[in-house]
């Protein structure tokens, strides 16, 4: 860990002087709010026209974050705060690989996918959102569990699937490209060797 990445969490760790209540409202955050807001939005989208592929999308990319943070993680494993002794911990966890956030990727990934998607869904709900995946963030630095760094890289790593799933279903140039060289140069190989 870089010295400004270790000072920065140790700025916004709880202590153990930490206040009860603000303790208490960070591990509701950080676990119970991921599952709370996410069915909450998705009932939400779901009384709108063109439901099933903003859905499609908002899961697509939280699914995208989950895969991606755990192949990251298996690459590059990096110890959580608590294990190195850093800090305080301010709920139990597993001593898994840090980097990237896990919590905050998945977040970041929700909130960036309803509001790509946002169709005629309310403006507010983005906004919303994107509080939601910010408090959770947050709850993982204050409650020890994350390096700034670890949120940094999980909130870019969602919102970098968000954007790649809302490209894919909006049939985007830029997201299909590539795909479709591959596929019209599969498609002419076989064509060809079936002439033959």
């Amino acid at each position: 860990m870089n010295d400004w990445d270790v000072a920065l969490f140790l700025a916004l760790n709880a202590g153990p002087d930490a206040p009860p209540m603000i303790l208490a409202i960070a591990r509701w955050v950080s676990s119970d709010l991921p599952t709370l807001a996410a069915v909450a939005s998705l009932l939400l989208v779901s009384r709108y026209p063109d439901t099933r592929r903003r859905l499609a999308a908002v899961v697509t990319a939280m699914a995208l974050a989950w895969l991606a943070t755990r192949a990251i993680r298996w690459a590059i494993p990096m110890e959580r705060p608590f294990v190195t002794g850093l800090g305080f911990q301010g709920m139990a966890h597993a001593a898994s690989a840090s980097f990237p956030s896990l919590h905050a990727a998945v977040a970041s990934a929700w909130a960036a996918a309803l509001t790509l998607h946002r169709g005629e869904q309310p403006a507010w709900l983005g906004g919303v959102a994107c509080l939601v995946a910010a408090g959770i963030a947050w709850s993982r630095l204050y409650l020890g569990l994350h390096y700034p760094t670890d949120i940094a890289a999980g909130l870019l790593l969602g919102w970098g699937c968000a954007v790649l799933t809302h490209g894919l279903i909006r049939r985007e140039p830029w997201a299909r490209r590539r795909w479709w060289r591959l596929r019209t140069a599969r498609g002419a190989a076989v064509r060809s060797r079936g002439r033959s």
